[in-house]
């Protein structure tokens, strides 16, 4: 195994004379001086704050007698507290379930996230702009301005409102109140002299109660007024014929509150008379839509061609049911009328949907009612006929349905993070916005003081693509189902790759058996679950991939086939390889090995999958002790020509070797392995599995293990303690981490060193453990943490008082480099190979990267790729004529880029020969220019 800190060999060049060479020597020294006992001046207080630097605990030496490096750690401080690291991207993210916003031509559709909304071109399909607010503010609602269709008004959930150029980017003004909001909805007026903005804001106050305030956003200060004071939950509210009704609806309570005012010239005086319904059931989703009825003929004072509008009311349920209000506010008249002996009228009622009602709009011209829910179908009512139209077979359960504004396409938002755009006649796609589908998987507690009944998962298989780094290959799932407990299914049994660069999806290919388009429940009731994968690992040159996947079925499924084995303890897995097919863009399956482990109950657990560098193997560990090698081999036919494709079709893969790891526990009686974590050197050529303790008092084990031979070198007791989470080589050193702290061992002088991470030494068995990445660029290590702030706190807040983190740590040093705060429980950290960035994917499926300013990432690895996807298009576009221009100029270019100078070469790896549409942001390319120039 070969150490990757060798010195560098630089290039021979003249030698100096010996009055400069004495004049070099003295500068260098006095460098080195001011170097080692310099203090940091003003200048590098930016520094001082994105490096947090911190000295590591005292290191801990397991191996007796040799010397330990507990102070070598304060070698380096002077240079490496100061490194400059920071986020420098952040995209994808989960699109909240707010409605969709069309401009008034259609062309651009805006999309709100937790933290920032983001305007689509429905021409192309892509991201145009991103409008982020600041940290710590959550978008519960946006609008556009009627007057002025460029401007763009924002809600937070501490009921400020900010005013936006959509266009542009730019942020106008904006408007801070205080308290919890949970809805807000505009009202627009305009005036001879004026035009300004009444805001309606539904908060809920510390005693419980909620309340209506009602201010006016203009060239004054503006002022707020209570309108309503209830005890109601109410959790949303909408506001109609310019602010004359306001409508708030919650559980099973719906208030309609009328005004006869027309311009809010005394806030102070307005009043609303309000009047309340009750429900026997839930309400999920309300659509209020504004008509005019004609006027009577020969109407006396009469100015207008119609009378007064009227307001027409629909609303889903929890049971399936819409129920239709045909001019509410004489519906409320009527109903007062009854109680005092007259006719109670009855709305309209319409079913078809089994489960709750996720949303419901009105047509444009209120002939319709288009309908959505958990059944993935969405349902268009025609209401003077009764006729139902159904769009069936959607991806995923339907979350909001919109209407553009001529009323000729529909938008809906889908349960998987995709929107689609559709033809109102044809309902015909003609856009579809595809974010990044990850759905966090859910795993039951034993903690029965918690006051959930599940919590996330630890970890989710994600790669970053060896070739591609940008690239980003991760498990989703096939369908986002929730169970009748409403707990989303983890059945991540499809591959999408997300180009975390452009923030775009690229592909989506299923991977294990998938029931997107049939009945997901049983005869006896129960859901039926896709199978889930475990495992994901590629090649180092993206041409062969390996993943495993399980499926578990139901106990009461079981029991008929084997009396003597427990259903819990029964499942299938999967070991498949994939080759990358150029020509169909898809991985296509070449070998499926069924129970690649195997015990006496069945198929076994995999535990690791490991691919060894500058090689076409694969190494599995299971629970049954067994470590794997796996190696492609070609498949002899007899009575079959062989040749160069038809090689190639023969492939497939075996076990070349295997090792048993039971011998070196001491007894060949172990239990089975809770947990083993596999890793290769850099070089291919030794292999580290790291097995969990026997016992409480007995340290971990790491197995060296010769890659070539498949025979065991060396083993370390005492490495590290606990069970391990993930483990991974830098040169000669393996680190190691486990749920308490992360041990780096020196693999050549056999001397381990560990540093704690602070808060986690509370942390019980079953919460989340560490996630691991290497950077061999920059000698760093990546750790996600989590930790709770309050130990003794109230069992009700203790998601609040959970915090996570990302520690960057230097690998010679134990140096902490920087450390960043996370608002979401990590679920992958990757580490690019080609730049020094780190990949954090958390359970909202934001991706952020976070990279060092002394290393500037290379952007040209996705030029050649996209330049070869251009080209087909181009050839075909021009009759081949571009490949004849192309080699009639190619004497020339040659001859040019002979007499580039180095900046300008630099410049060229910069931005590469990529449109600009796909250039990553500002931040990036300014870093990577600096680094070029210097």
């Amino acid at each position: 195994m070969s150490d990757s800190n060798h010195p560098t060999r630089f290039s021979k060049r003249s030698r100096a004379s010996e009055p400069v060479q004495s004049k070099m020597t003295r500068m260098d020294q006095e460098r080195i001086k001011r170097r080692r006992f310099s203090r940091p001046h003003n200048g590098d207080e930016r520094g001082r704050q994105l490096a947090t630097p911190e000295v590591a605990q005292e290191s801990i030496d397991y191996h007796d007698g040799a010397p330990s490096l507990g102070d070598a750690s304060f070698i380096h401080t002077g240079e490496s507290r100061h490194v400059p690291w920071s986020s420098v991207h952040h995209v994808a993210g989960q699109y909240s379930d707010l409605d969709p916003v069309f401009t008034p031509d259609e062309e651009y559709l805006l999309l709100g996230l937790e933290t920032s909304v983001h305007v689509y071109s429905m021409a192309t399909s892509r991201l145009f702009r991103t409008l982020d607010l600041e940290s710590g503010q959550n978008v519960i609602g946006y609008r556009l301005c009627p007057l002025n269709p460029e401007h763009l008004y924002i809600f937070t959930s501490t009921g400020s409102v900010s005013k936006w150029e959509w266009l542009s980017g730019g942020k106008m003004w904006s408007w801070d109140a205080c308290g919890k909001t949970t809805s807000i909805d505009i009202s627009f007026h305009e005036s001879e002299t004026d035009e300004y903005v009444a805001v309606y804001s539904l908060r809920e106050r510390k005693d419980g109660k909620r309340e209506i305030t009602i201010a006016q956003l203009g060239r004054n200060k503006p002022s707020e007024n209570v309108i309503l004071e209830t005890n109601l939950r109410v959790s949303d509210l909408k506001v109609a014929r310019q602010g004359r009704t306001v409508v708030l609806y919650g559980g099973q309570h719906f208030l309609v509150g009328t005004s006869n005012f027309n311009m809010l010239n005394d806030l102070k005086s307005m009043q609303y008379v309000w009047r309340e319904a009750t429900l026997p059931v839930s309400i999920t989703c309300v659509d209020i839509r504004g008509s005019a009825t004609p006027a009577r003929v020969g109407a006396q004072g009469s100015k207008d061609k119609k009378s007064p509008d009227h307001l027409d009311l629909v609303l889903g349920e929890s049971n399936g049911s819409i129920l239709i209000y045909s001019d509410v506010l004489n519906f409320f008249t009527a109903n007062e009328d009854s109680r005092e002996g007259g006719k109670s009228p009855a709305p309209r009622r319409l079913h078809w949907h089994r489960g709750s009602v996720n949303t419901v709009r009105w047509s444009k011209d209120g002939n319709y009612v288009i309908s959505g829910g958990h059944e993935s179908v969405m349902v268009l009512w025609q209401l003077d006929t009764g006729r139902k139209q159904y769009l069936p077979h959607l991806s995923s359960p339907i979350c909001n349905i919109i209407v553009s504004p001529t009323g000729n396409s529909y938008v809906v938002k889908l349960a998987d993070n995709c929107i689609m755009a559709l033809l109102a006649r044809e309902l015909q796609p003609f856009a579809t916005i595809i974010g990044l589908q990850l759905c966090p998987k859910m795993t039951q507690t034993l903690d029965k003081s918690s006051s959930t009944s599940c919590q996330f998962s630890s970890s989710t298989p994600a790669i970053l693509h060896p070739r591609q780094p940008d690239q980003l290959l991760i498990a989703v799932p096939a369908s986002r189902q929730v169970s009748q407990e409403g707990h989303h299914l983890p059945n991540s049994s499809v591959l999408q790759t997300y180009d975390i660069r452009t923030n775009s999806h690229i592909a989506r290919q299923a991977l294990a058996r998938t029931n997107a388009t049939t009945l997901r429940v049983s005869p006896e009731g129960s859901e039926i679950i896709a199978p889930d994968i475990k495992h994901i690992d590629v090649a180092h040159d993206g041409k062969w991939m390996a993943t495993i996947d399980t499926w578990s079925p139901y106990p009461q499924d079981v029991r008929s086939l084997d009396l003597s084995n427990t259903g819990t303890d029964y499942q299938e897995t999967f070991l498949k390889f994939w080759k990358w097919n150029d020509f169909s863009s898809l991985w296509e399956l070449v070998t499926r090995i069924d129970g690649p482990h195997f015990s006496d109950k069945g198929h076994a657990l995999v535990l690791g999958l490991a691919s060894r560098p500058q090689s076409y193997e694969f190494v599995t560990v299971g629970s049954d002790a067994l470590l794997r090698f796996w190696c492609p081999s070609t498949r002899q036919r007899s009575g079959l020509k062989t040749g160069p494709d038809a090689q190639q079709q023969l492939e497939t893969w075996k076990c070349r070797s295997f090792i048993d790891l039971k011998g070196s526990f001491g007894n060949n009686k172990a239990r089975n392995l809770p947990t083993a974590c596999p890793a290769f050197s850099d070089d291919g050529s030794v292999l580290a599995v790291c097995l969990p303790s026997q016992s409480a008092s007995n340290p971990g084990l790491v197995i060296l293990i010769d890659a070539q031979n498949c025979k065991v070198h060396y083993s370390r007791v005492g490495a590290f303690w606990g069970n391990p989470c993930a483990t991974s080589f830098i040169g000669r050193h393996l680190i190691i981490a486990s749920k308490h702290a992360v041990s780096i061992w020196d693999t050549v002088n056999d001397i381990v060193r560990t540093t704690g991470t602070p808060g986690l030494g509370g942390l019980s068995s079953n919460e989340e453990s560490l996630l691991l990445a290497v950077n061999s660029k920059t000698q760093t290590f990546a750790v996600a943490t989590q930790h709770l702030l309050n130990h003794t706190g109230h069992t009700s807040k203790k998601s609040r008082n959970t915090q996570f983190s990302i520690r960057i740590y230097n690998v010679q040093s134990l140096i902490l480099h920087s450390q960043f705060m996370l608002d979401r429980c990590p679920l992958a950290l990757l580490s690019n190979s080609y730049s020094s960035d780190y990949v954090v994917i958390d359970t909202a499926a934001n991706v952020k990267r976070f990279g060092c300013f002394n290393k500037a990432p290379e952007l040209t690895s996705q030029s050649f790729d996209l330049t070869n996807h251009l080209n087909p298009g181009l050839m075909d576009l021009f009759g081949g004529q571009l490949g004849s221009t192309k080699s009639q100029y190619s004497g020339l270019s040659t001859a040019a880029n002979g007499e580039q100078s180095a900046q300008t070469k630099g410049l060229a790896s910069v931005f590469g020969d990529v449109p600009s549409f796909v250039l990553p942001p500002a931040s990036v390319l300014f870093r990577a220019v600096v680094q070029s120039l210097g």
